[in-house]
């Protein structure tokens, strides 16, 4: 009996680990092109139910549902991104196609993704976009404000 509730805290502890929660630390706060768009307020959020776009007050889901996935968290920080892909009205009802971004921490402390490629687990297919990805672009970022991706020891910037 002891063997068996040992087992279901580790089955149950796995489960916990694997559900995805929020996104991590590194991705908190607003993220921008660049000082006047920090300025502005206007930016990239990493949020457990979506990853939004930040405009003055309006808030707009540029990916919903995400779950995120720390591959590294050493000096060269990357994080991949699953999120299902929407499903189309008249389309198929359950699609299953989801997908996966990579984030990749630049030598200054900003982000921007190295891959983003789309999956259908159905037909086994992969899209991967090159050029003219609209992702690409739009999540080449850098942390507005204090940020401890681009702090260095005890808040204090590096020199």
């Amino acid at each position: 009996m002891a063997r068996a509730r040992t087992h279901l805290a580790l089955l149950a502890l796995a489960l916990t680990g694997c559900s995805g929660g929020g996104p991590p630390a590194e991705l908190s706060g607003l993220w921008s092109a660049g000082p006047a768009a920090c300025a502005a307020g206007v930016g990239v959020q990493f949020g457990a139910g979506a990853i939004a776009a930040i405009y003055d007050r309006h808030r707009e889901t540029l990916f919903d549902q995400p779950t995120y996935q720390v591959e590294s968290q050493s000096g060269d920080f990357r994080v991949r991104i699953l999120y299902p892909l929407p499903t189309q009205p008249g389309g198929a009802r359950s699609a299953g196609a989801h997908g996966e971004l990579m984030l990749v921490r630049d030598a200054d402390g900003g982000l921007r993704p190295s891959s983003h490629t789309l999956v259908d687990p159905r037909t086994g297919s992969v899209r991967m976009r090159i050029v003219d990805d609209p992702a690409m672009s739009a999540l080449t970022l850098r942390p507005c404000g204090r940020h401890h991706g681009s702090e260095g020891l005890r808040g204090r910037g590096e020199t």
